[in-house]
């Protein structure tokens, strides 16, 4: 009996998971601190999903392991981080969802975190902490959500802070209550059900949501009136509607809540937005650049297709970015129902060329003409978007982009292959300088991945030819 107890121990201790400290630097100082745990069979070549798991009220970044929310992460060959999120009483501010945001981003760095796949989870004070933090980052270049749980949590914090008559923390990090600084409540809320056009939950569209309340909260409303509205707006929610436990972590079954996460991978490139940011940012496919009224929402309603764009709503910013130009476009259509001040374009094909290196034309349908263009930062700016009289314009625009080809044996892409690259081939050989991995491209005229003298017999013909 003692062998058998011995063996199981000594297994238990082969499969328990790691558990680090580190804390958040930025700019030389110490600002957060977080845990985390790494699973038993982590495997650094395979990305590993992550889950976030936010405190609740008066806890640190040690309490979550006080749930088995780590064990399933561990038995799921999760990664379990655990931020403080800088202080023990409210960090759905804006502060605390940057540290959270860049504590993802550290781990990140440090691990293979697949990214499609960061999941988080909350109780009570941390419960709508994923759902705010989705609604304010919709940039897929930086950490977003694929899916959310909330236990008990505040989700709309205007309306809780009326219900009980002031709220202390909010109004220290929001920086006044309710009616002092409304749009910091909104902002940093699920949504905000007493006018829907000023809440940011269409945002959530694509993030599939998990309620869990206990069954005699007072605030069990706030999750069931959301879960209506969201309706028909978002397809993947799920309700409790058989309660249990008291309030925050106690109303969550960790093994359910992390096997319906699991179902879920974040979408990226959709093809209608409905969006209200908080400030100047890239949500998906569309970046606003300017904020008119910095205490209102920026409205976007957009859709696209393989063919065309359709800009249907765009308010309280000037300038607005389409992120199309990833792949070679011809014959596209921008629709633009509303006016817009400046337009521009970017995408990943843009990233590092030069104006000779593309083929690029706009043409005004309803003037009849070829829209000049500016480069900046990568991105394509339309000068003439603005007409005479100096007011917005609006109307459809057929765009062509094309990257131009590299001539074969153009080594120094000056138009024709010469001597001047039969030099630059023979450089490379005896290895004085080697070419970029373009010009290796460029040089390897019989395609077999190698430069050596075939390469050159082959460019001295095309030259003769």
């Amino acid at each position: 009996m003692l062998k058998q107890l011995l063996i199981i121990y000594l297994i238990s201790l082969c499969l328990s998971q790691d558990i680090y400290t580190e804390y958040l630097i930025m700019q030389g100082d110490t600002i957060d601190v977080f845990s985390y745990q790494i699973p038993a069979f982590y495997d650094e070549s395979i990305p590993a999903p992550i889950l976030v798991a936010f405190h609740q009220w008066g806890g640190n970044e040690n309490s979550t392991y006080y749930t088995t929310f780590d064990e399933e992460a561990n038995d799921r060959g999760w990664i379990f981080l655990s931020p403080y999120g800088g202080s023990s009483n409210n960090y759905n501010h804006q502060g605390a969802q940057e540290m959270v945001k860049n504590e993802i981003i550290w781990m990140q760095q440090n691990y293979n975190i697949d990214s499609n796949r960061i999941y988080m989870v909350g109780g009570s004070m941390g419960g709508a902490s994923g759902m705010i933090y989705a609604n304010n980052h919709l940039n897929p270049n930086e950490p977003m959500v694929a899916a959310t749980a909330s236990g008990s949590g505040i989700l709309d914090c205007e309306r809780r802070a009326i219900e009980m008559d002031g709220n202390n923390s909010m109004i220290e990090w929001f920086g006044g209550n309710w009616d002092e600084v409304p749009f910091e409540y909104h902002r940093n809320s699920a949504i905000y059900f007493l006018d829907l056009n000023q809440s940011m939950h269409m945002n959530l569209q694509y993030t599939p949501l998990y309620f869990d309340f206990g069954i005699t909260e007072p605030h069990r409303t706030h999750a069931e009136e959301m879960y209506e509205i969201m309706l028909d707006y978002n397809n993947n929610m799920w309700i409790d509607t058989e309660p249990t436990g008291s309030h925050g972590f106690s109303v969550m079954d960790e093994a359910h809540v992390c096997e319906w996460l699991s179902t879920f991978s974040l979408i990226t490139n959709p093809m209608d937005i409905n969006l209200k940011l908080d400030e100047p940012s890239k949500a998906y496919w569309i970046q606003a650049v300017n904020q008119i009224n910095s205490l209102d929402f920026i409205s976007i309603e957009a859709s696209k297709n393989e063919n065309s764009l359709i800009i249907y709503n765009f308010e309280n910013s000037d300038s607005l970015i389409l992120d199309i130009l990833n792949q070679n476009l011809e014959d596209y259509q921008i629709n633009s129902t509303i006016p817009i001040n400046k337009l521009g374009l970017s995408g990943n094909l843009l990233n590092d060329l030069q104006d000779e290196e593309f083929d690029f034309q706009m043409i005004d349908n309803y003037n009849g003409i070829n829209l000049e263009y500016t480069i900046d930062n990568n991105i394509i700016w339309l000068d003439h978007y603005t007409l005479p009289p100096h007011s917005p314009y609006y109307g459809i625009f057929n765009l062509t982009f094309q990257l131009n080809e590299p001539i074969l044996g153009d080594i120094n892409q000056d138009g024709t292959p010469d001597i001047l690259d039969i030099i630059l081939i023979v450089n490379h050989i005896i290895e004085i300088t080697l070419l970029t991995d373009l010009e290796f491209q460029i040089a390897d005229m019989n395609g077999d991945y190698s430069i050596n003298v075939m390469d050159i017999i082959f460019l001295v013909n095309t030259i003769m030819n």
